[in-house]
């Protein structure tokens, strides 16, 4: 193989895992249910972003609603299931109601 398409390789390699990386969360939040409406997270496009640092990933969400009582309970699953699935750690962070729809709903 030449040198040229070795470099192209390890330029791709980091987009490629993140894609990887991303699907495997986004599979397994689909385990994810909210308890009272009996939905996954990602039927109820609740996940708003999915980011990468070197030394982790990020998960931007939404609450069903402002007060959900089973808010705390429902960012411990996405955080326990994101870091097993992707094997980093992920911090949840919750937006605001009014934030833009997710890139794969657009």
């Amino acid at each position: 193989m030449s040198e040229e398409k070795l470099n192209e390789e390890k330029k791709t390699t980091p987009v490629v895992a993140e894609a990887e990386k991303q699907e495997k969360i986004l599979n397994a939040l689909q385990s994810v249910l909210d308890p009272e409406i009996g939905l996954s997270v990602i039927d109820l496009d609740l996940i708003r972003e999915v980011a990468f640092t070197p030394e982790e990933a990020e998960i931007k969400m939404v609450l069903t609603t402002p007060f959900c009582p089973y808010g705390p309970m429902l960012i411990n699953q996405i955080q326990s299931v994101s870091e097993t699935a992707a094997e980093i750690p992920v911090k949840v962070t919750v937006l605001p109601d009014r934030s833009e729809a997710p890139p794969w709903l657009r």
